[in-house]
């Protein structure tokens, strides 16, 4: 067996894996979200990624609503100048919610559900983090 033939099964994996990667590469943040808004020296701003299943919040009604993690393009966590809670939604088909919440949990793991990466930035804001739609 020559090098090449050892080699082949290994280029071969390295192109099926490059060939999963594509569609989450595709997956950036959608042309016109900006995080202008979004100060990096705010000592609250985080920007990382989170694997869960299901995302818990109580909006100000009261009313608890549950959004499986498969649904979620990004989300963002925002602290206003009050302090209250926003949360802003952007979904897999491109819908978007902005949200006053009470407060959310993010559920890790459930027999029901399998967890996904979530992109989340968490960040003091005044202003609406995704403020163009196209």
């Amino acid at each position: 067996m020559n090098v090449s033939t050892k080699l082949a099964p290994k280029f071969l994996l390295g192109c099926v894996a490059i060939a999963a990667l594509l569609p989450l590469l595709a997956m950036q943040d959608p042309q016109g979200a900006q995080s202008t808004q979004i100060s990096k020296s705010d000592p609250f701003h985080q920007e990382s990624t989170w694997s869960f299943t299901v995302l818990q919040y109580t909006n100000s009604r009261g009313d608890v609503v549950e959004v499986p993690a498969r649904n979620i393009a990004k989300l963002w966590l925002l602290k206003d100048e009050d302090g209250d809670l926003r949360m802003e939604i952007l979904y897999q088909n491109r819908d978007y919610s902005s949200l006053a919440i009470r407060d959310f949990s993010v559920i890790r793991s459930s027999a029901a559900a399998v967890a996904v990466d979530v992109p989340i930035v968490r960040a003091t804001i005044s202003a609406m983090a995704f403020p163009e739609m196209k």
